[in-house]
């Protein structure tokens, strides 16, 4: 899978933290799921920015998989807050669609 980093207004320990965060059960959780799909071909991209006059971390992430693209964005005061609730909600997704696909 490729993972690609994006990061705006976000100092080096906040990037840190987020590329530690998302390279521990968050990334062995999107993996099981893309075991059905060529997961070698996928591509994940996540957008993290501080927004200085409404305080507040805007993370997008972005997930390319077998021809089909999931989206998420997620405002929060937290970063990590921010990342996971957009994290939650691309697994929903991908969820979703293996459903489809068993009926």
């Amino acid at each position: 899978m490729n993972i690609r980093f994006y990061f705006q207004e976000i100092n080096k320990s906040g990037q840190e933290e987020l590329e530690k965060h998302l390279g521990g059960k968050k990334l062995d959780r999107l993996t099981r799921l893309l075991q059905h799909g060529n997961l070698a071909l996928a591509k994940f991209v996540l957008n993290a920015k501080y927004h200085k006059h409404h305080n507040i971390f805007a993370v997008r992430l972005g997930l390319e998989v077998a021809r089909k693209n999931f989206e998420a964005e997620e405002l929060s005061q937290n970063l990590i807050e921010a990342f996971d609730l957009a994290f939650d909600r691309l697994i929903n997704q991908l969820r979703k669609l293996e459903s489809l696909k068993h009926k």
